[in-house]
């Protein structure tokens, strides 16, 4: 039987090594002390007729959860039996047997690929931090002190949470704890990705005039993800029939959160709508940079989103309605982000783009 302390990517855990019915089994604790306790157990089990070997694998699962549970309350498992009524009210489960279990529940909803790639993505980084704590063990605390050691930005955790916030609001549900870590978690307040960059009201209206010059289909595109705040994988989905005179429709099955949603199609959108009957946009991607090219305009991601939100938001004075437009939540990103970006007459300047 062999105790050693391992360290995998500044995260410190204890491995207990020892042989059962001459096979190598190993088992890894967050302290020493858990691991000293558990050999402890091991040695009386030699003396009581191998009863570790004798019971099944799914059998020994539940007793180093039980143990590692009470462990974890300062109790022994006898004297959690004992207790009347019981102090541990919680399921027992690991954080990597949680997130296996809910990997098979999210299988089984409508998430896109990209969507389920990147949750499956975290929830595995997740498990190599903590995959042999008990659930109930992960604090808000404990988080923090992962996303400060992976050196993630602001924009990264909002990222990262946005992922396994479900998953622990899943194991609640499943009472297997009591309150999720991650809607405590305290975010850093400075970010040095700085304010989203936009198109001033010049490179928007020289972006759109080029392209209507060479391409008058991407014209369109173009000028729904700047006076609609669209996302452009939401634009490549839209139908005719998705547009009217008022109102863009974005169906659940289109958008981002798969929640429905109506965009005001304002006046200078309702001009730049009639410019091109093509919908969806084929063969985009050589177009678009032919177009940004040729309007000699730099460009980031989501720069149309962006700007759409910084200049609705400046002239239209109202934080709920712009993000209403948008599909937010509530208004918390708009005032961390959009809010005294641009000034009243530059989004007067901006709104004032006609075909």
């Amino acid at each position: 039987m062999q105790l050693k302390k391992v360290v995998n990517h500044g995260h410190t855990r204890w491995r207990v090594s020892t042989y059962v019915a001459g096979k190598r089994r190993q088992r890894f604790f967050s302290s020493k002390k858990l691991a000293v306790e558990w050999i402890k157990l091991l040695r009386v089990d030699e003396n009581s007729g191998n009863f570790w070997s004798d019971i099944s694998t799914e059998e020994q699962r539940d007793i180093i959860l039980a143990y590692k549970l009470a462990a974890s309350k300062g109790l022994s498992v006898y004297r959690c039996l004992l207790q009347t009524p019981p102090q541990l009210d919680l399921k027992p489960l690991s954080v990597l047997d949680a997130i296996l279990e809910y990997q098979e529940v999210i299988k089984q909803r409508s998430l896109r690929p990209a969507s389920l790639k990147q949750t499956q993505l975290f929830l595995s980084q997740l498990a190599d931090e903590f995959g042999n704590e008990l659930v109930h063990c992960v604090t808000a605390s404990l988080l923090e002190k992962w996303f400060q050691k992976r050196n993630w930005k602001r924009s990264t955790i909002d990222g990262v949470i946005a992922k396994i916030g479900p998953f622990f609001s899943w194991l609640v549900r499943e009472e297997y704890i009591e309150k999720s870590p991650s809607s405590t978690i305290q975010r850093p307040i400075n970010d040095d990705t700085g304010p989203p960059k936009i198109f001033s009201a010049k490179e928007a209206t020289q972006l759109l005039s080029t392209a209507l010059q060479l391409d008058p289909p991407l014209a369109k595109y173009f000028a729904i993800g700047l006076f609609a705040g669209i996302r452009p994988h939401e634009i490549c989905r839209l139908k005719t029939s998705d547009i009217s005179d008022r109102y863009i429709e974005i169906s659940a099955s289109t958008a981002k959160t798969r929640k429905r949603r109506l965009v005001t199609v304002l006046p200078n959108l309702r001009e730049w709508l009639r410019v091109s009957e093509e919908l969806p946009i084929k063969n985009k991607q050589k177009r678009f940079e032919k177009a940004v090219k040729a309007a000699g305009i730099s460009w980031s991601q989501d720069i149309m989103r962006h700007s759409y939100a910084s200049y609705h938001l400046a002239h239209f004075c109202s934080a709920d309605k712009t993000a209403l437009e948008m599909g937010h939540r509530d208004t918390q990103m708009l005032f961390r982000h959009y809010r005294e970006l641009v000034t009243k007459e530059e989004a007067q300047a901006y709104w004032a783009i006609e075909a």
